[in-house]
């Protein structure tokens, strides 16, 4: 697929930014003060953003995904009152809040975290249209940043993106030296390139050479400890193999991974307030907590290790599945935050490859 390609001066970038800021809410990666790291938030000015030649290092990753933007940890859906109260007389009233209409742009996200989005998108209109996903999904425009330089924990070539890639991406922007190249993916993308077409020149052949050569670069600097494992993993994942008890022994049910992951999507929904009146909110919720699927009769997974290979087996065999690729960008985020030192690119080489080796 051949897309259309541009040149943005990066002595031009913080003046593209500002101008974005003036007609959009823009969230973009922001300094976290003394402790050196990002985090994924709004900007008031241009010069709250990190320097496109910088954003793209590991270092740089932040902790949170942009899922929080889309898919809030905490949402109200509807507003409740009974018994006339908040001026409804005949006894009941709901509320929905109002969903936001404006146009926002995230800027300079990170490929893995905008890959993540088409993988949403198939779950939250699966077999449910969740108006509240798709209305922030249909007002955002994503601008990735290319990867310079990968962490040791990412794994996105693996699970067949890159450190350059464009899914989910509107625009992807690459930081060569003194200029972004820009690659146009979606419409969406191309009308705002058109209403900023002041800042944007013309690619040329060398530039768009450069950038191919930026990619192989970044690829080549990601571990590959994963490429002959996840072709057919979905098929070599046993459900009833012995190993996930021992596997599962070093994990202790903190859910970070699933919170910082930008695919894991599980919730509950909940009311909260009196008896007269409350919110109903959707909370994020995780398949490694104990109550996760707790009922009146019981708990079915009241075992820790059916729980943990849950979590394994919805992303890497039951999405699969169902939708034809791994619950998985292969950020990272999982590995370089879990507080036990579970690295899941080793718990998938060994739960795909138990059956196979026991007895020898």
């Amino acid at each position: 697929m051949t897309l259309e390609a541009r040149i943005l001066r990066q002595d031009k970038f913080l003046e593209f930014a500002a101008a974005l800021i003036e007609d959009h809410e823009v969230i973009a990666p922001v300094g976290e003060g003394s402790s050196g790291g990002l985090s994924y938030g709004k900007i008031a000015s241009a010069t709250d953003l990190v320097y496109p030649r910088d954003a793209g290092r590991c270092a740089a990753k932040p902790a949170k995904s942009l899922k929080e933007f889309f898919f809030p940890g905490r949402e109200v859906l509807l507003e409740y009152h009974l018994g006339g109260d908040g001026g409804h007389p005949e006894g009941i009233g709901t509320v929905t809040p109002p969903i936001a209409k404006e146009t926002r742009v995230i800027l300079g996200a990170y490929p893995c975290d905008v890959a993540a989005f088409p993988i949403l998108d198939k779950l939250f209109t699966w077999d449910y249209l969740d108006s509240f996903y798709l209305e922030a999904r249909e007002r955002t425009v994503l601008i990735s940043l290319a990867c310079e330089t990968p962490c040791e924990t990412c794994f996105c070539t693996a699970l067949g993106g890159s450190p350059a890639d464009v899914e989910g991406s509107d625009i992807l922007l690459t930081p060569l030296e003194g200029v972004c190249h820009v690659q146009v993916v979606t419409e969406r993308g191309k009308a705002l390139v058109e209403s900023y077409q002041a800042f944007f020149e013309t690619s040329d052949p060398a530039y768009d050479r450069e950038r191919r050569l930026f990619e192989e670069r970044a690829r080549a600097r990601i571990a590959d400890v994963l490429s002959d494992d996840v072709t057919d993993l979905h098929e070599r994942l046993d459900f009833d193999d012995p190993v996930w008890e021992t596997i599962a022994q070093q994990c202790i049910d903190c859910g970070i991974c699933t919170f910082l992951c930008p695919t894991c999507h599980c919730f509950d929904i909940q009311d909260e307030g009196s008896s007269t009146q409350g919110e109903r909110v959707r909370l994020w919720d995780a398949c490694m907590f104990y109550n996760y699927t707790k009922a009146h009769a019981g708990q079915p997974r009241a075992q820790h290790y059916r729980r943990y290979r849950q979590r394994i087996m919805h992303k890497f065999r039951y999405y699969p599945e169902n939708f034809g690729r791994a619950l998985c960008v292969g950020c990272g985020r999982c590995i370089e935050h879990c507080p036990a030192n579970i690295d899941l690119r080793a718990v998938l080489h060994r739960a795909s490859t138990s059956r196979a080796t026991a007895g020898k």
